[in-house]
C-alpha cells in the first residue's frame, strides 16, 4: 500500500504549487463558500449554489440539489455535523451515497474537516468502493475517517510549517485557509 508522505508532498510541492497558482479563481470560489455560507440561506441562494456547484462540480439533477441544499441549510444548526449523518440524509433523501459531496458540505461548515474526492482516495491509496446502500454508506465512513486521520498526521509533522510558510508566501490572498485546507489543496494538485 502506497499512502502519500509529508516527504513525498514536499517533494513534489513546486508541482503543487503551480498547479494552486493557476487555480486562483477557484481558490476564491471556495472563500467566498466559507465566508457566505453562515451569512445565507443555502437552500434558496442560488448564486451560492451556483458557485458551490461549479467549484465541486455539482452535475446532479434539479432534485437532487434541491434536497443536498436543503440537507446543508439544516446541518448548520447542527452543532458538530457528523460525517455519518450527513451520508446517511443525503442517501435517505436521493437514494444515492455522496461521500465525496457529504464530505465538501462538512469541510465548508468547518474548513478542519478534509475533503474525500478520488484525488485524495487515489493519493492515499483508498481502495474503489462497490458496496450497495448502507453497506457502502459504512465503507464511506470507515474510509473517510482513515482521511481525516491521515491528514491530522501530516499537519502535524514537523515539515508541514515549511509548506504552510511556502503557501502563504506564494498565495498571500488565501493565508485564512486552515491547516487541513492548504493540505487538501495540495494532495490535490498531486496527480
Amino acid at each position: 500500500m502506497r499512502v502519500i508522505t509529508i516527504n513525498e508532498i514536499v517533494r513534489r510541492a513546486d508541482h503543487a504549487f503551480a498547479g494552486l497558482s493557476r487555480r486562483q479563481a477557484d481558490l476564491a470560489r471556495y472563500e467566498r463558500t466559507i465566508t457566505q455560507v453562515y451569512r445565507t440561506n443555502v437552500a434558496e441562494d442560488l448564486a451560492y449554489q451556483r458557485t458551490f456547484n461549479g467549484l465541486y462540480g455539482v452535475r446532479r439533477n434539479a432534485d437532487w440539489r434541491q434536497e443536498f441544499y436543503r440537507i446543508f441549510e439544516l446541518q448548520k444548526s447542527v452543532p458538530t455535523p457528523q460525517f455519518r449523518d450527513i451520508v446517511q440524509q443525503i442517501f435517505e433523501s436521493t437514494g444515492r451515497v455522496e461521500a465525496s459531496f457529504a464530505s465538501k458540505l462538512m469541510a465548508t461548515l468547518d474548513p478542519q474537516n478534509a475533503v474525500y474526492d478520488a484525488i485524495v482516495r487515489s493519493n492515499l491509496d483508498l481502495p474503489a468502493r462497490t458496496n450497495a446502500g448502507h453497506a457502502r454508506i459504512e465503507a464511506a465512513v470507515s474510509d473517510y475517517e482513515a482521511i481525516q486521520a491521515h491528514l491530522n498526521a501530516l499537519v502535524r509533522s514537523d515539515a508541514f510549517p515549511i509548506l504552510r510558510q511556502r503557501f502563504n508566501n506564494e498565495l498571500p490572498g488565501f493565508i485564512s485557509f486552515t491547516d487541513i485546507k492548504v493540505l487538501d489543496l495540495m494532495i490535490w494538485q498531486l496527480r
